[in-house]
C-alpha cells in the first residue's frame, strides 16, 4: 500500500513537470501601483485583481514580480477558477511558471458542487486543479466531515486521497482508516488499509473495502469482521446494509455469539439480520455442540443444507413433551403427536377459543398426575384424617367478632401514598421487563441433516435444537446409529444435561435393528414409543412401550444362529454393553416363543429398514475442507515432436544439401 501511495505522489509531480509553456500574469485592476527603486520589475499593488490562464487572483495587497512571473498576495486572498472553484486564504505565493499556489492560514477551498476543504497550509495547482495539504486538513461534503493528516484533492474528478489518521464523521457513523479515497460526488469511500466503521449499533472492520455514506452500504474484501454487541460475522468477503440491518458473507464464513448462550456456526455463505439477531448459514454449514464425559471432552457435529439460528422469547417457546417410560412404575406412555413436532416454523401463540357450553369430559390424566394420586391414596390409608366436627354444634362467635378492630389500610400521610404508588409501579415494570428480555436460542437445520459424535451418528431431513431444554429434535425419517444398533422412528429426541447425552425418545413407529459381525440375521425391536438412557454419553438401556415386538437370534459358541426368540407384549427392556445390544427382556404383559432356526419363516418385523450406507463415517463428512486459494493457470507445455525414422543415405550428387527453412520453437514455459 505504501508503494501505491509513492507512485501516486510521483504521478502528481510528473503532471506538473509536463505542463505547457508558462504565460505571464496580467494585472486587471488595482487601487495603486508602486514600483521600487531597486527593482523596476517588482510592483507593490493595492487591492489588485490579476489573471493567469483563466484563474483570477485578488487580495488586499500584493507584490507582482514581472521578471519572475510571481504573485505574492496578503489579506483576504481569493482565487477564482472558470469551473466555479474558489479558494480563500490569508496569504498566497503564486508561481505563474508552474501554476503552483501556496496558500497559508485560514485556507478554504470550495468546489462548484459545494464541497469545502479547510486547512492552514495548502499547495494548489491551478492547471491540474490538484490541492495538497500535509499538516492536517478537513473536507466537508453533504453532511460528511473528513479529517486526516495528509490529503490530496482532485477538483476535476472530485476524488480526495487521505493518509494517516483518516476519520469520516456524519450523523449515522464514524469511519476511521489509515489510507482512504473519497469521492465528493458519489459519497463513496474506498479503504486501502485497516479500517473501522462504527455505526449506532454495530461495527465493521476491513483492511480493503468501500463504504457509501449515503446508502450506508459497506463491502469488505480482506480481514473482514462484522460485530453487533456479542455477535460476530466473518468471511473472506462481506457486505452490510446498515439501513436494512442485513449482512452477507462469503467463503470461510463464521458466525459467533459470545453472549450467555454461546454458539459458533461455520460455512461458505452466511446471512445476518440485525433486527432479530438471526443468522443463516448455507453452502457446507455446520455447528459444533460440546459434550463432556468423565474422562474427555467430546463434540457433536451437525450439518445440513442450511443452518438457521436466532433468539426467541421464552414465553413463545413450545416445550416438547419428554414423557418417558418409568421402569419402576410400569405404566405405558402416550404416543399422541406432540404440539412441538413442527420442524418447519416457529409455533405462534394461540389465542383462546371462545367458550362453548358442552357436556363435561373427563380429562386424561398424565403419568405424573396418576403417580401423585397413588401416593396420596397410600398416604390417606396410612394416616386417616380426623373426624369432621359438626358445624351446628359449634357456637358461632358472632358477638365477639364485633369487638375486633378493623385494621387501618389508608396511609397516614401523602408521602406514604406516593411511596406506595412508586413501589407498585416498580414491581409492575420489573415484571414486564423480565418477560420482554428473557430469551432463548434456537438452531434449525433444514434438509439432509447429519450428526456425528464419536459413539453416535444420525441422519434426518430436518432438526431443531433449543438452549431452553437442550433437546435435539430430528424430523423426516430420522435414524440413529449407536452401540452397534440402528434406531429409527417418526420423530427422535435427544436431550443433553450438563454437557452430556442424558436420554433419548423415539416417538411413534420406533424400530431398533442390530446384527453381530457380518451376519445377515438381524435382531429387531419395535414399538410405539422407545425411551433410551445414557450413562457417560453411552447408550446403556432402552424401554419399548406400546405394541412391543422383538425378534432375537440365539447363537452358539461360534456365533451361528440356532433358534429364533419372538416376543410380543406391552413393554420390553433392552440392555447394551461393549458397544452392542446385549439382551432383550420382557417387563410387562409379555408372551413369547422360541423357534428352531430351520423352522423360522418370518425373520423380519413389519417396517424393517437397514441403511448402513447412510451412516456418517467420520466428522470429515460434517466439516468440509477449507476452500483452497486459486492459483494462476499454467501455460500448457507442448509435447515433444517425434522425429521420423532415418532414411538410407542417398548417393552423393556433388551438391550441398539444401537447408530446411523450418526452425524449432521452444516449448512454452509452464
Amino acid at each position: 500500500m505504501k508503494k501505491w501511495f509513492l507512485l501516486f505522489i510521483v504521478f502528481i509531480g510528473l503532471s506538473s513537470a509536463y505542463a505547457q509553456q508558462p504565460t505571464r500574469i496580467s494585472l486587471l485592476s488595482s487601487d495603486q501601483v508602486q514600483v521600487t527603486n531597486n527593482n523596476k520589475d517588482l510592483q507593490h499593488i493595492g487591492h489588485p485583481i490579476a489573471q493567469h490562464d483563466g484563474s483570477t487572483l485578488a487580495s488586499d495587497s500584493a507584490n507582482l514580480n514581472l521578471k519572475l512571473n510571481t504573485f505574492d498576495a496578503f489579506g483576504h486572498v481569493v482565487i477564482t477558477q472558470p469551473d466555479g472553484t474558489v479558494i480563500y486564504s490569508d496569504l498566497l505565493n503564486y508561481d505563474g511558471n508552474t501554476h503552483v499556489a501556496v496558500l497559508t492560514n485560514n485556507v478554504r477551498l470550495v468546489d462548484k458542487d459545494g464541497a469545502v476543504l479547510t486547512t492552514n497550509y495548502l499547495t494548489y495547482n491551478t492547471s491540474t486543479k490538484i490541492g495538497t495539504y500535509i499538516n492536517n486538513g478537513k473536507i466537508e461534503n453533504k453532511g460528511d466531515v473528513l479529517t486526516s493528516k495528509t490529503g490530496y484533492y482532485f477538483v476535476n474528478t472530485r476524488d480526495a486521497y487521505f493518509r494517516y489518521n483518516v476519520v469520516i464523521t456524519n450523523k449515522d457513523a464514524v469511519v476511521k482508516a489509515d489510507t482512504m479515497r473519497y469521492n465528493t460526488g458519489t459519497s463513496m469511500a474506498y479503504f486501502y488499509g485497516p479500517t473501522h466503521i462504527y455505526g449506532k449499533e454495530d461495527t465493521i472492520h476491513t483492511d480493503f473495502g468501500d463504504y457509501n455514506t449515503k446508502t450506508r452500504q459497506a463491502h469488505g474484501y480482506k480481514n473482514n469482521l462484522y460485530q453487533q454487541s456479542t455477535k460476530f460475522l466473518r468471511g473472506d468477503s462481506i457486505f452490510y446494509d446498515d439501513i436494512k440491518g442485513f449482512g452477507r458473507a462469503s467463503r470461510n464464513v463464521v458466525f459467533l455469539d459470545t453472549g450467555s448462550q454461546k454458539i459458533m456456526l461455520y460455512g461458505q455463505k452466511g446471512f445476518y439480520n440485525r433486527l432479530d439477531s438471526s443468522a443463516l448459514i448455507t453452502e457446507h454449514p455446520y455447528v459444533i455442540l460440546l459434550t463432556q464425559d468423565s474422562s474427555k471432552v467430546d463434540s457433536i457435529y451437525m450439518t445440513a443444507d442450511s443452518l438457521y439460528t436466532r433468539l426467541i422469547e421464552k414465553r413463545n417457546f413450545v416445550r416438547v413433551s419428554m414423557e418417558r417410560f418409568d421402569p419402576d412404575e410400569g405404566e405405558t406412555v402416550s404416543d399422541e403427536p406432540d404440539p412441538a413436532d413442527k420442524p418447519r416454523r416457529l409455533l405462534p401463540v394461540k389465542k383462546p377459543a371462545p367458550k362453548v357450553v358442552a357436556r363435561p369430559v373427563e380429562k386424561k390424566k398424565s403419568r405424573k398426575e396418576r403417580k401423585q394420586e397413588k401416593k396420596n391414596k397410600k398416604s390417606e390409608a396410612e394416616n386417616p384424617p380426623a373426624p369432621a366436627v359438626d358445624s351446628v354444634a359449634v357456637k358461632s362467635p358472632v358477638a365477639d367478632s364485633a369487638k375486633v378492630a378493623i385494621p387501618r389500610v389508608r396511609p397516614k400521610t401523602a408521602a406514604q401514598i406516593a411511596d406506595s404508588i412508586r413501589v407498585d409501579s416498580l414491581r409492575r415494570d420489573s415484571v414486564k421487563l423480565s418477560l420482554d428480555t428473557t430469551k432463548t436460542r434456537i438452531v434449525l437445520a433444514y434438509h439432509h441433516v447429519k450428526i456425528f459424535k464419536s459413539d453416535l451418528q444420525s441422519v434426518s431431513d430436518s432438526a431443531f435444537y433449543s438452549y431452553k431444554d437442550s433437546i435435539i429434535r430430528s424430523y423426516g425419517k430420522p435414524m440413529i446409529w449407536s452401540q452397534g444398533s440402528q434406531l429409527s422412528a417418526d420423530t427422535i429426541y435427544m436431550q443433553l444435561k450438563n454437557k452430556k447425552l442424558d436420554n433419548m425418545l423415539l416417538r411413534r413407529n420406533g424400530f431398533i435393528v442390530s446384527t453381530e459381525g457380518d451376519s445377515l440375521e438381524f435382531n429387531q425391536v419395535k414399538g410405539k414409543v422407545i425411551t433410551g438412557y445414557f450413562r457417560n454419553n453411552e447408550l446403556r438401556e432402552m424401554y419399548v412401550d406400546g405394541n412391543a415386538e422383538s425378534i432375537y437370534f440365539i447363537r452358539d459358541s461360534l456365533l451361528k444362529p440356532t433358534s429364533l426368540n419372538t416376543t410380543t407384549g406391552s413393554v420390553l427392556r433392552i440392555n447394551f454393553g461393549d458397544k452392542k445390544l446385549k439382551t432383550v427382556t420382557g417387563v410387562h404383559k409379555m408372551t413369547g416363543r422360541v423357534i428352531p432356526i430351520e423352522d423360522a419363516r418370518e425373520k423380519k418385523l413389519k417396517g424393517f429398514l437397514w441403511r448402513p450406507k447412510d451412516r456418517p463415517k467420520s466428522k470429515d463428512e460434517i466439516v468440509p475442507p477449507s476452500p483452497k486459494k486459486k492459483t494462476p493457470a499454467k501455460a500448457p507445455v507442448k509435447a515433444p515432436v517425434k522425429k521420423p525414422a532415418a532414411k538410407p543415405a542417398a548417393k552423393p550428387t556433388g551438391k550441398a544439401p539444401a537447408q530446411s527453412t523450418d526452425t524449432k520453437k521452444p516449448a512454452a514455459k509452464p
